[in-house]
């Protein structure tokens, strides 16, 4: 760690998604999926900058001290991300390029406008201190939807290289959430049936923030290796 503050992290983090989306960015043209039930990059692009903004709207209110507006149920995850969808996927090429820059810049302004103190303020749905929507809905999203490209197009490197370049740089900026990128690399190899790498970041994770065990019994990145009995055993299922 340097004399760095939470903040000059935090829009590092943003900087270094911006120019990782780049690669996928570049792929946003007005061509419908390739297959049927995939996304376009438009689509993906779309998608992550609508939670952006979500994550802009978060952070003006908790440093307002108001209730946070706008199109947010983070309890159906499914049904907002399809909400999501059919509101863009008639958008232009063009516009969802321009939206995804002005969103960038929203939330880096969103965050340099928050004092520490208000970074660190507990979120009151119980989601930890208000800072995590930043790269929750920063990096670790763009690689999350970077995985997933790369797999849908016969990639697992480049699968694998987006969770990796994730893990690197939560590591690097946020060491004290070392949890949550444990478990979100450990989600990565359980979504690919990789039993035998995700189970030591599982452990970790799970030592860490005991708290997460209830999140992992639900969660469908878990899916591919639950009946494992080492994960079992982890999870007391």
């Amino acid at each position: 760690m340097t004399g760095e503050s939470l903040k000059d992290h935090l829009v590092q983090s943003l900087e270094a998604a911006r120019a990782k989306e780049a690669t996928l960015l570049a792929l946003c043209d007005d061509s419908p999926p390739q297959e049927s039930g995939h996304w376009s990059a438009k689509d993906n692009i779309a998608h992550l900058t609508t939670w952006r903004e979500h994550a802009v709207r978060t952070l003006d209110a908790m440093r307002l001290g108001q209730p946070v507006d706008g199109p947010a149920n983070e309890s159906d995850l499914d049904g907002r991300n399809a909400e999501i969808y059919e509101a863009h996927r008639g958008d232009s090429a063009a516009a969802v390029r321009a939206a995804a820059n002005d969103s960038y810049g929203a939330l880096i302004a969103a965050v340099n406008a928050c004092t520490d103190e208000d970074l660190l303020r507990e979120r009151p749905d119980n989601g930890g201190p208000v800072w995590r929507v930043v790269p929750g809905n920063g990096h670790g999203h763009v690689a999350q939807h970077l995985s997933y490209w790369a797999a849908e197009h016969d990639d697992p490197g480049g699968a694998e290289d987006a969770a990796r370049w994730t893990y690197a740089l939560d590591t690097e900026l946020f060491p004290d959430n070392q949890a949550v990128a444990d478990y979100n690399f450990a989600c990565f190899y359980a979504r690919n049936a990789h039993a035998d790498q995700a189970l030591p970041l599982l452990a970790a994770a799970l030592q860490s923030r005991p708290d997460l065990r209830a999140f992992a019994l639900e969660d469908a990145d878990i899916e591919p290796i639950r009946d494992d009995p080492r994960v079992q055993s982890l999870l007391g299922a």
